[in-house]
């Protein structure tokens, strides 16, 4: 075997060993993973509007999955709540007719 062949050989292998390092890099950087289940997802919604879960949707907003849980109020008011996928965080509440503030009670 001849020295070009061995370089070419190694040079064939970095290429591929770079290639797999950065798909294992993106994929552990991945923040777009639904890690939440969809039953830790209502439980966190639940704890910010009390009532009766009446939908459940997975969905993507601004490139994140995102829950959007809709609950019947114990107001008897139609909430939204969207819960971050990845982190379980209550993303937003918003009652029928308007927004309101997730760090006020709902």
């Amino acid at each position: 075997m001849d020295t070009s062949t061995l370089k070419i050989g190694a040079l064939v292998g970095l290429i591929a060993a770079g290639s797999l390092a950065m798909t294992v890099s993106a994929q552990s950087t991945d923040t777009d993973a639904v890690i939440v289940t969809e039953e830790a997802a209502i439980a966190a919604a639940l704890e910010a509007v009390p009532g009766e879960v009446q939908e459940v949707e997975l969905e993507r907003e601004d490139g994140a999955q995102v829950y959007e849980i809709e609950i019947l109020a114990e107001d008897g008011t139609e909430t939204e709540v969207e819960i971050a996928a990845a982190t379980g965080d209550v993303l937003e509440i918003e009652r029928e007719g308007g927004k309101c503030d997730k760090d006020r009670d709902a």
